[in-house]
């Protein structure tokens, strides 16, 4: 019998988590002591720790739980605890271990489960001259988040490693597909392992090479061409991984459908901005736009829907001469609703090849029906068909005149859980003011991002507009302007409006592979790439807008 084992991701265990969480933290606060503590509401334990000069706190030392300070964080769930110094606080003055530390500057951040119940604290401790600034905080806070991800994944992964174990049936049918396999060793499969070994090894290679030949003196000019390499190396690596998913997935039993928690949007954005090089070398605009919420955490086969969309995309990029390719995505049931249908559209400029037309049989295809005609017309579409198929799901294409065609995909999926501090930071911009200085287009989903977070969104394409509106009293908290809006006058625009607006921090859209001059770039607070990702913009907005 073979032994099942789960890829435990990151981290072998949550001591190794938080010694890199502490490690990181050292790095970037220049506090003396820092230290992460678990708690079972009986004793303190002090699990990791790091001393810059004065040992305050030791790495396994134990107190009871109401005789430490992290008590006094747990007592109101989620929230901070800041002492200046704890000789003097109430709360902390007159405990024993403030005799022994002494007059101490006091930081604790609870890390929480997702079931709301306490795991422990992230703690600082100094000096009482010791000043903690906001973003300092930020970090804790979002260390602690990332914490207590790592303990629930932890608790699942152990729940599945005690499942895998205790199954019997489970051993049993495994062995059973071991020996079917092996029995069933067709010349096919074969060939295609031995093509896949052959391939792989030089192309690997030569991928390997890539990141050796890149340097930190490089031209723009060696760096693109090391870029081509790179993309080209990986198209051949794609299309020899769609040729064995096509075999694995026709060959009943070897492909298995997972349901684990994801970042939907996250899977959906990295997806496309795999082609982003692509796009740009044809010239072709590639729109991304998701009414989607980047802290809802979503169940589903993660790869297999980032490898679905992938093929799709390559098909219409494919297709597409000149124009644009706008991906969108909706999840319909509402936010109440455990479960959902995700809805991605592919709509490209452009109609299918001729030589693809029998591709419109896509849409009456089900489970029983041969793919030798998909084989006939692309491979990877047949690859994504089959796919949602798998996932209980449909592809359907629609021909939207003699310019446009749009894939439409429907896959089932579950809701998980929100991530608190994401929410939170929404709910902290909900109101702030924005300029938002760009064209209207559909392709760019800055403005549909930010009137979902309800930030106060005025958008004009005319500057002339936007500088009326601050006559008139408009103050915004933020201005967001795309770099190709003025036809390279961007910076001006941007150092008219910092006259106007002192204290308005602004964020500079720029397309991919675009660079911006260093002495230009100082004048922006933030750059971020089109199309927009959700989480970056998020990011951007929680640390520059008050």
């Amino acid at each position: 019998m073979g032994t099942v084992s789960i890829t435990r991701g990151f981290y072998e265990n949550i001591q190794e988590a938080a010694s890199h969480i502490v490690d990181v933290l050292s790095g970037i606060l220049k506090v003396n002591t820092i230290f992460v503590a678990t708690n079972d509401g009986v004793t303190n334990v002090i699990i990791e720790a790091f001393n810059r000069e004065e040992e305050l706190i030791a790495k396994g030392s134990e107190l009871p739980f109401e005789a430490s300070y992290c008590s006094l964080v747990l007592r109101d769930k989620g929230s901070s605890l800041i002492i200046t110094d704890t000789c003097e606080h109430p709360l902390t003055k007159s405990m024993d271990v403030t005799s022994g530390l002494g007059n101490r500057f006091f930081v604790g951040i609870p890390i929480m489960r997702r079931s709301g119940e306490t795991f422990g604290t992230i703690c600082l401790m100094d000096d009482p001259d010791y000043v903690i600034s906001e973003t300092d905080m930020k970090t804790l806070q979002a260390m602690a988040v990332f914490l207590g991800y790592v303990v629930d994944l932890e608790d699942t992964l152990q729940v599945q490693e005690q499942k895998l174990n205790d199954s019997e049936q489970l051993q049993e049918q495994l062995q059973a597909e071991k020996e079917r396999a092996e029995s069933e060793a067709m010349t096919k499969t074969q060939m295609l392992s031995l093509m896949s070994h052959e391939i792989r090894n030089p192309l690997n290679g030569i991928l390997g090479l890539t990141d050796l030949m890149r340097t930190p003196d490089m031209s723009d000019e060696q760096t693109e061409y090391v870029n081509m390499i790179e993309t080209s190396g990986n198209i051949l690596l794609s299309l020899l991984n769609n040729m064995m998913s096509f075999n694995n997935v026709n060959d009943a039993g070897k492909t298995v459908v997972h349901d684990d928690p994801f970042d939907l949007v996250a899977t959906i954005e990295n997806t496309v901005y795999l082609y982003a090089g692509l796009a740009l070398s044809k010239n072709i605009e590639l729109g991304l736009n998701l009414d989607l919420n980047v802290s809802q955490v979503f169940v589903g086969d993660e790869i297999k829907i980032g490898q679905l969309l992938a093929h799709v995309i390559q098909y219409a990029i494919d297709s597409t001469r000149t124009g644009s390719v706008l991906i969108t995505a909706t999840v319909d049931g509402g936010d109440a609703e455990d479960e959902g249908i995700l809805q991605l559209q592919v709509k490209y400029t452009g109609r299918m090849l001729s030589s693809d037309n029998k591709l419109r049989a896509i849409n009456n295809l089900d489970g029983n029906i041969s793919t030798q005609k998909l084989v006939g017309t692309n491979l990877g579409l047949a690859v994504s068909q089959n796919l949602a198929i798998l996932m209980n799901g449909r592809i359907q294409v629609h021909g939207m005149g003699d310019k446009e065609t749009e894939f439409e995909i429907c896959l089932p999926l579950r809701r998980h859980w929100e991530l608190p501090q994401l929410a939170n930071i929404q709910h902290r911009l909900k109101g702030k003011k924005v300029l938002l200085a760009k064209d209207p287009d559909i392709l760019q989903g800055a403005s549909s991002l930010m009137r979902r977070w309800e930030m106060d969104v005025h958008m004009t394409s005319v500057t002339t507009e936007a500088y009326d509106w601050i006559q008139d009293g408009f103050k915004p908290d933020v201005a967001v302007v795309d770099m190709g809006l003025l036809e390279g006058g961007a910076v001006d625009f941007v150092h008219k409006l910092k006259r106007l607006v002192t204290d308005s921090p602004v964020i500079v859209l720029i397309p991919y592979g675009m660079h911006i001059d260093p002495h230009e770039a100082e004048v922006f607070d933030a750059v971020l790439t089109k199309p927009v990702k959700q989480a970056d913009l998020l990011n951007a907005l929680s640390i520059i807008v008050h």
